[in-house]
């Protein structure tokens, strides 16, 4: 868990030192700034597991990219409000939001494997195709200059520029 976070919020991987850009964060039920302590955080939540087995999800990592075309219109308050709207969305449970300022800038999302109420957050892959086609249409009404990140997952094959996600841990 502590690596995956590290990796996560890597300082040299959330500043943007070349254009200025500050580090963007976005929490849901969870306190502080220290990735020990969200260590701490993610494992008394899966404490509360209402069904535990050894091969149990403690943690999900998903991705969202966005075109390097569109990173000249990204903000950080349209990521904040982007990393905000997925924890909302996603499930009721602990999660944390980082974004990475690389050549395709992307948001890295580490949820809890079980929510609040103790059930798991794991959802199938059908309701997962239609929470992405939610985020699609979301930030085509809301963010409509992101246009060259528009996945369009209601295609057959989505574009490289999907969300992904990531082994669960």
């Amino acid at each position: 868990m502590k690596k995956l976070l590290d990796y996560c919020f890597a300082p040299e991987k959330t500043m943007d030192k070349q254009c200025g850009r500050e580090a963007v964060l976005v929490k849901r039920h969870i306190r502080g700034y220290d990735t020990k302590r969200w260590v701490d955080a993610f494992k008394r939540n899966d404490e509360n597991r209402s069904f535990t087995h050894k091969n149990r999800v403690v943690l999900r990592h998903e991705i969202v990219a966005f075109s390097p075309e569109d990173n000249h219109k990204i903000t950080v308050d349209m990521l904040e409000e982007i990393g905000a709207w997925y924890l909302r969305n996603r499930s009721e449970s602990i999660g944390v939001c980082a974004v990475h300022w690389e050549e395709s800038i992307h948001l890295h999302f580490v949820i809890a494997g079980v929510g609040l109420d103790g059930k798991s957050t794991r959802i199938s892959r059908g309701n997962f195709k239609a929470f992405k086609i939610r985020l699609q249409e979301y930030q085509k009404q809301r963010f409509p200059e992101l246009s060259h990140s528009i996945v369009e997952h209601s295609k057959k094959k989505p574009s490289r520029f999907a969300l992904r996600r990531k082994k669960s841990i």
